[in-house]
């Protein structure tokens, strides 16, 4: 036999079958079918309306155990089992083959093969039948159900069942529909992209039986040997054979040829003919390339006796139409087989039973035949001249017409037109979406930097642009070809129509990228394994970054090329939302409602935008408001999510569970959170299921791709927080993913109103499938539960840690306390265990395992029961409307977004590793600002020694600059030598701690804000040196050469001359009258010398020799014009209050944050300030891009007024206690004692004794103090109130709790009005606390200055010369190095007395330094101790904060005192922020305490700030200005928005209770509408306060 025997004679066959003798006549008579099917339409629309797709998705209660009953219809029972991949009740298991050799299979293949005719004998065994009954079949209610459905609705029948490879009728006889035309919709599954009515590649064999229909076994020989179920086989089984006298359906076979390999199964289309075939026959003709016949052993019902034989060709045609046929003939004789060719055709026939070798010879046959048909270029022709199946006529001459439907050439010729490539129609005609993923970007910006109140506003306007802008390219969108075809396929009025095409388009779509996008898939294969090959042998860092950065760009470049349905929703959704509502057409405004249709139609919608990550609020309200409409409003929703990794199968569950068609596959098919919406029935509580279906986590593509993790993080946050139901579902064991981003959740969640509301629950049920388990090892299944409860205990207990003492996480409000998983997969238990969803993964195997639809069925019902039996706080659980789900939907995008740093995290231990790397790196600066305290101590007790070396030497003249400068360069050299060492060896322990495990991803973050640090306390600790270096080499300096100078005036007055004996007779006003003219001429020489610097000048002279005004080439001259517009800007700064402010006015309030900043942290003027200032001041203008001259002269004239302004005060202070002349005022006192002392010839001994022990009162009180001040913040600065602005509030409620017991109704409601002093007070009280005792502490302290004056004495025993100035060194000395180590003991001792007290150096050492130290001694004594401890601490605790703010050390500064304008909460920050960084903020108290009013009725405000804002409501600060709470930042500068929203019980309480009161107070009406919740009890306040502040 030759290849040509294979080759079929269409003209000749056709011709004998009575038809038209050409191919091209055959397509024209189908097109002419076609045409008249058309023609027929509107009588067929006459006909009962058919069900939409949407009816088979309806779900409603049932029991996979049971039986239909007779209150529900068979259909229904049918589409349920359908849709669930139930067992259908085919039990079928074919034909079992002996285990034989496989001889006669070779023989025959052999024999087909080589073409001559051979016959052999077998063996074989017979096979029982049963007869049948009057019940109502299986394929009777299959027809009946498939004709009550549209085409769409048939379509998805036949995916179902041809899914589990069963046959499909391919005509209903009762309504004489066939459904060819349609089945170009079906696409066979597991072969790739397929579609049953237009495929000309697979090998076609047709069954038929000449035997009466209970005696046929042609349904076996389809499951034995082509793998296919048929339902008429069931029946037949059950004795319920359908009485139909013509049935034919059609199925997708394989055929196995082999053990493995892509060569283990032949695919072949089967046509199995049930009952009467003679009208088919013409049909057969055409289609078959095999026929199957089983004979009848009856010769008058012989095939080939009546048919082979027949003289009457025009009758009755012959079966040599077909390339092959085989004919088997049941006998109980030995088995026989014979080939032979009869008019070019082969015919095999078989003659035996069919049980034993007679399926592998027919199996032997079939294959021979598809290796004929493959080989060479056989096939080719015969593809070529073969009709597809929608083209071959059947059952005309009987009446019978296709099913309508759209037709797929004409929608994939549309797509052709429409779009050519799919890359340049996302990229550059899809411009509304690719503009969204830029706004996303700078929606995720600002939430970054959501504290710095200037950057939000920054994105806030590059987010307005990127609207403008798409508002402006809308109008070209919307002519996009793509996106009209897609607008005129939901346009269609018939929903069969409407979703075929759809269904048409997104196959279409999805084939397309496959085929477009397959060389990038590979190269990403490639980059990832070189990635991971480099990775694993450490290759160089620079080779390895490029590898990532390439397969990070190929994924990016992957993702753009990725077009689907969703991107046209996408692109509709902006087309919709963003176009002027003038410019809407009609088609444009009907988006919404076509979109909630499409969900209707049983689609699926994006709720999350895959690609960046954002919800488009405004579109799914509307959509969501459209579904209401459509629905109706009053109906209910329950929200179902499914969370897992990827491909883990939660599509395919939910397909499972709702029989709908989520899209499946290995790999990443979801995209972000997809909505889909499913009818109920039979259910009270609800009318649909809305089911959330969540791109899966850990995915491949994003992995190393920035933001990975939150990605995740924010979608399952999303999944679980909207759903009433979460599915949590794990592939196998590993459920490491989950386990890790659940307590991430939790993370987010707590905190949040949403938790507040629910009380610390969450409100959405979760539940736990563990699938592709092996469900027969018990033992396993108990270990996955137990270690899933186990996960779930250590998740709750690291959050609870992490949450603190959290009352929204308390143990009884668990999110996870009510699981249920004692008993998996029983009825009761909240956790499924799974195993595959199909039997096999391998043809013919590969069809759906019932066992898992079954499973699913009862999880399903059992999260129905758990849900809406659910009580919580004894409510029963209710279901949503649309229109609250829509607006339960923002809630929880609110709550995501103020989660955003904590979704960051990949896991709860990542989070704890955070936080644990943050608390050292904190310890790590605060050990820099000991060092730098320790250095700092150091140099100054050496530029003390430096000066009492100058005094020593004798030097009174005054230093002059250039010698000032170097040695002020040589202290600054020694510090940072000091510094050095402890800097160096904290950069290793930087490095050690940033490089541990796990910390990785932070350690460039830590190290960069590490190096800014470094420098800022660099900067910050040189300048405090600078600043002691001028007090004590020039100020003190000067002072104390005055002094001497002074001393000297008042010796020589009293000398030895000629007036000596009238001076020293002068009454006590003469003398009097003389000091005042001596000490006012030397105040003037020093005012004459020393003027106060005129600030205006020295910051004129710095602007003028700055290098950046003169790069500008701007004139700093204030002219008349520019101070009107300063006078105008310091009356009522407008540019913070307009709503649209331009850059400069953007950059004058930057200019504001700056000089606030300066004013806050510096003390005293220096020109580095004024430098400095006009960097950051031109730098703002360069990031605003302002650009024009006179646009930057403005800005610069503004801040030069604002620094000058700021420095004339700071002057005038600074001057006031630090300058010359006012250090010499401050000694006059001591100066008079001097000369009245000398004016009485008291000797000169007693004279310097007495000089020292006023040296020593003068500081003594202050040297205590400061040695008081550093023990009391050595002790306050650990405790939590202090830089806890929580814990402070709680402290200052408890304060408030005090007073409410004592009936201080008033003072309270004065505290809460005025926080500042209120803070402040409070603040103090704690610092009083925790000082020292008094008594205790100045008894040491004097102790150590007595020993310390006697130590100075003796150092002078055995000085013979100067003694006075030795004894003033060594007193010096023993300050500064002694016990006590006082700086300013010491500083006060720099005292010069060179040439003072020459004439006593004769006297005994031992009665100098008796009268030394009995005269201080004694000024000790004399000195009045320090108050009681009470009043002490109380005057020693504002001098604590003032030397924590001097000392700024970031871990320990108490809280800034700013307040809100409107309800006078504190600011939660520390002290000295940066308002330009950090902007306060604060925890918004009921505005009505302090008086706070609402617009319309004066009545007390109930609401806070943060609920006025939520609700965008507005405040009025005047009769006439009136703004809106999202103003609230521009209104008051420095301030962030109200968005904090915490709880203030205490605050509540107080206005609930006092109502009247407060009202009373402030001349308001009483709040009318308080709150339910205001109304708390005190002492459980109280309670909850101490508990609190106690931490338990």
């Amino acid at each position: 036999m030759d290849d040509a025997s294979f080759s079929r004679d269409g003209a000749t066959n056709m011709k004998e079958a009575g038809h038209s003798s050409s191919f091209d006549q055959i397509v024209d008579d189908q097109q002419q079918e076609n045409k008249t099917m058309e023609e027929n339409n509107d009588e067929q629309k006459e006909l009962q309306k058919k069900k939409p797709y949407v009816a088979f998705l309806i779900d409603r209660p049932f029991n996979a155990n049971t039986t239909e009953t007779q209150e529900e219809e068979e259909t229904v029972t049918l589409m349920k089992r359908l849709r669930c991949r139930l067992n259908l009740r085919l039990h079928s298991k074919g034909i079992e083959k002996k285990s034989e050799d496989d001889d006669a299979e070779l023989e025959a293949l052999f024999a087909l093969s080589i073409g001559p005719s051979s016959s052999g004998s077998l063996l074989t065994s017979g096979t029982k039948e049963s007869s049948p009954t009057n019940k109502k079949s299986l394929y009777d209610s299959l027809l009946e159900l498939v004709d009550e459905f549209d085409a769409a609705g048939v379509v998805e029948i036949f995916r179902l069942l041809l899914e589990r490879r069963s046959a499909i009728p391919l005509f209903v006889p009762e309504s004489k529909t066939h459904f060819l035309n349609l089945m170009r919709h079906v696409t066979l599954p597991g072969i790739d992209n397929i579609r049953l009515g237009e495929d000309k590649s697979l090998m076609r064999v047709a069954v038929v039986s000449c035997r009466q229909r209970n005696q046929s076994q042609a349904s076996e020989i389809l499951k034995s040997l082509f793998n296919i179920d048929s339902i008429h086989c069931q029946d037949f089984s059950a004795g319920s054979v359908s009485s139909k006298s013509l049935l034919a359906e059609i199925g997708s076979g394989c055929v196995v040829i082999g053990e493995s390999g892509p060569e283990k199964v032949k695919n072949v289309l089967v046509t199995h003919v049930i009952g009467d075939f003679k009208p088919l026959w013409p049909f057969l003709q055409h289609f078959a390339d095999y026929l199957l016949i089983e004979d009848s052993s009856v010769e008058k019902e012989s095939f080939c006796l009546s048919w082979l034989t027949s003289g009457d060709q025009g009758s009755h045609p012959e079966s040599s139409a077909f390339p092959f046929v085989c004919v088997w003939r049941p006998s109980v004789d030995e088995t026989r087989y014979e080939i032979k060719e009869v008019n070019g055709s082969f015919q095999l026939c078989i003659d035996g039973q069919l049980a034993g070798k007679t399926i592998g010879i027919l199996k032997s046959s079939v294959v021979a035949v598809i290796k004929k048909m493959n080989a060479a270029d056989q096939f080719q022709v015969t593809s070529q001249e073969r009709l597809r199946l929608f083209q071959i006529p059947i059952l005309m001459d009987e009446g019978y017409r296709a099913l309508d439907c759209v037709s797929p050439t004409e929608i994939e010729s549309r797509m052709t037109t429409s779009v050519q490539n799919l890359r340049d129609v996302k990229t550059k005609e899809f411009l509304l979406q690719k503009n969204y993923m830029e706004q996303a970007k700078h929606e995720e910006t600002k939430m970054e930097h959501r504290l710095n109140e200037e950057k939000v506003r920054e994105e806030d306007a590059k987010i307005k642009k990127c609207r403008e802008v798409r508002r402006s390219d809308s109008h070209r969108v919307q002519q996009r070809p793509l996106l009209q075809l897609f607008l005129s396929f939901l346009s269609e009025e018939d929903p069969g129509s409407r979703i075929l095409s759809i269904r048409m388009l997104e196959k279409e779509l999805a084939g397309r990228c496959e085929r477009t996008l397959g060389p990038e898939l590979l190269e990403i294969r490639k980059l990832n394994s070189s990635y991971v090959d480099k990775l694993a042998t450490a290759s160089g860092t620079k080779d390895l970054d490029v590898t990532r950065e390439n397969l990070l760009s190929a994924k990016a470049q992957l993702r753009d090329g990725v077009l689907n349905i969703e991107h046209l929703w996408r692109e509709l959704s902006h087309l919709c939302t963003d176009m002027e509502p003038e410019s809407r057409s009609s088609v444009i405004k009907k988006i919404p409602c076509l979109a909630a249709q499409h969900l209707l139609d049983g689609f699926c919608l994006e709720l999350l935008d895959g690609d960046s990550n954002m919800i488009h609020l405004e579109w799914i309200t509307e959509v969501l408001r459209e579904l209401g409409v459509l629905t109706g409003k009053m109906k209910r929703i329950f929200v179902l999510s499914v969370i897992g990794v990827q491909s883990s199968g939660k599509s395919t569950l939910l397909n499972t569970m709702f029989g709908i068609q989520m899209r499946t596959s290995v790999g990443q098919c979801t995209r972000g959170v997809n909505m889909q919406l499913v009818p109920v029935e039979g259910r009270a509580e609800y009318d649909y299921i809305l089911l959330l279906d969540t791109e899966g986590t850990r995915a491949p593509e994003y992995h190393g791709m920035p933001d990975s993790e939150k990605r995740d993080n924010q979608m399952a946050t999303l999944s679980i927080l909207l759903a009433d139901a979460t599915i949590v579902i794990t592939p196998g064991e590993n459920d490491a993913a989950i386990k890790e981003i659940l307590p991430v959740v939790l993370m987010a969640y707590q905190g949040s109103k949403l938790a507040e509301d629910n009380g610390g629950r969450l409100s959405s049920k979760v539940f736990f499938v563990y699938n592709r388990i092996d469900t027969s090892q018990k033992n396993k299944l108990s270990s996955i539960i137990q270690s899933l409860g186990t996960s779930l205990h250590e998740a709750f207990s690291q959050v609870q840690n992490l949450a603190g003492d959290s009352a929204l996480l308390k143990s009884e409000a668990r999110p996870f306390g009510n699981l249920d998983v004692s008993n998996p997969n029983s009825s009761e238990s909240d956790v499924c265990i799974l195993g595959n969803v199909k039997k096999e993964y391998e043809p013919p195997g590969d069809i759906p395992d019932s066992a898992y639809g079954e499973t699913l069925v009862k999880f399903r019902e059992h999260i129905h029961r758990r849900v809406t039996s659910a009580q919580q706080d004894a409510t029963a659980w209710k279901s949503r409307s649309f229109e609250e789900f829509s607006n339960y939907i923002t809630e929880v995008w609110k709550c995501i977004c103020s989660a955003n740093f904590t979704l960051n995290f990949a896991s709860v231990v990542e989070r704890i590793t955070f936080d644990k790397l943050d608390f050292e790196y904190k310890k790590v600066e605060q050990e820099l600002v000991e060092a730098y305290l320790e250095s700092f101590a150091t140099i100054k007790k050496k530029m003390i020694e430096e000066k009492g070396e100058i005094i020593s030497s004798g030097t009174t003249a005054v230093i002059d600059a250039t010698s000032n400068g170097d040695l002020l360069l040589k202290f600054e050299a020694k510090l940072r030598e000091e510094i050095l060492p402890a800097e160096q060896n904290l950069d290793n322990k930087m490095k050690e701690m940033i490089m541990k495990r796990g910390r990785e991803k932070w350690s460039l973050q830590f190290q960069r804000q590490w190096e800014t640090n470094k420098k800022d306390q660099a900067s910050n600790w040189a300048f405090r040196l600078k600043t002691n270096f001028v007090l004590l080499f020039n100020y003190e300096h000067h002072v104390e050469n005055y002094k001497k100078k002074l001393r000297n005036e008042i010796n020589n007055l009293f000398s030895n001359s000629s007036t000596e004996s009238s001076k020293f007779v002068w009454t006590g006003g003469e003398k009097t009258t003389k000091f005042e003219e001596l000490y006012n001429n030397m105040l003037f020489e020093v005012y004459q010398l020393f003027p106060p610097k005129d600030m205006r000048a020295e910051v004129l002279n710095v602007y003028q020799n700055s290098s950046v005004i003169k790069n500008r080439k701007i004139d700093m001259l204030v002219s008349d014009e520019d101070s009107s517009l300063l006078s105008i800007l310091k009356q009522e700064p407008i540019y913070f209050w307009r709503r649209n402010r331009n850059a400069v006015e953007k950059c004058l309030k930057s200019v504001d944050a700056i000089v606030n900043f300066i004013s806050a942290s510096q003390q005293c003027y220096d020109d580095s300030i004024i430098s400095n200032f006009i960097y950051e001041v031109d730098a703002s203008i360069t990031f605003h891009e302002v650009s024009t001259n006179s646009e930057v002269r403005k800005i610069h004239i503004y801040g030069q007024n604002l620094i000058i302004a700021l420095m004339e005060i700071m002057g005038r202070e600074w001057e006031a206690e630090n300058s010359v002349l006012a250090k010499f005022k401050r000694n006059k006192e001591t100066m008079c004692e001097y000369f009245m002392m000398v004016s009485q010839g008291v000797e000169k001994t007693k004279l310097f004794a007495a000089t020292m022990a006023n040296a020593l009162k003068s500081v003594l009180m202050s040297a205590f103090e400061k040695e008081m001040i550093q023990k009391a913040f050595n002790i306050i600065r650990n405790r939590q109130w202090l830089f806890d602005a929580r814990l402070m509030h709680k402290h200052m409620d408890l304060y408030l709790v005090n007073l409410l017991d004592e009936k201080k109704v008033d003072e309270v409601l004065d505290c809460i009005k005025n926080p500042q002093s209120f803070y402040k007070d409070v603040l103090h009280r704690l610092i009083a606390e925790n000082v020292p005792n008094v008594d205790k502490e100045w008894q040491d302290f004097t102790t150590h200055l007595k020993l310390s004056i006697t130590k100075a004495a003796l150092g002078t025993e055995n000085v013979e010369s100067d003694k006075a100035q030795n004894f003033v060194n060594q007193l010096r000395n023993e300050f500064l190095k002694g016990g006590l180590q006082n700086e300013l003991l010491a500083s006060a001792f720099l005292i010069n007395l060179s040439g003072e007290y020459e004439d006593f150096e004769n006297e005994e050492n031992g009665g100098f330094q008796d009268a030394c130290t009995k005269e201080m001694i004694q000024a000790l004594d004399s000195q009045e101790p320090p108050k009681n401890q009470k009043e002490f601490a109380k005057e020693l605790s504002p001098k604590v904060v003032q030397y924590m703010k001097i000392r700024n050390d970031p871990v320990a500064l108490p809280r800034c005192d700013a307040y809100c304008a409107l309800c006078s909460s504190l600011c939660i920050e520390a002290a000295n922020h940066d308002t330009s960084l950090t902007p306060h903020d604060a925890i918004h108290q009921p505005a009505g305490i302090t008086g706070f009013k609402n617009l319309k009725d004066s009545t007390l405000l109930s609401e806070t700030c943060s609920d006025c804002f939520q609700a965008n409501w507005r405040f009025r600060l005047s009769n006439t200005s009136e703004w809106k709470y999202k103003d609230y930042a521009k209104v008051f500068p420095g301030w962030r928005v109200p968005r904090i929203n915490e709880e203030s019980p205490l605050r509540e309480y107080i206005l609930a209770t006092y109502n009247e009161e407060i009202a009373e107070k402030y001349k308001r009406k009483s709040c009318p509408d308080v709150p339910a919740k205001y109304f708390r009890d005190l002492s459980t306040i109280r309670e909850q306060l101490k508990r609190d502040i106690d931490g338990i």
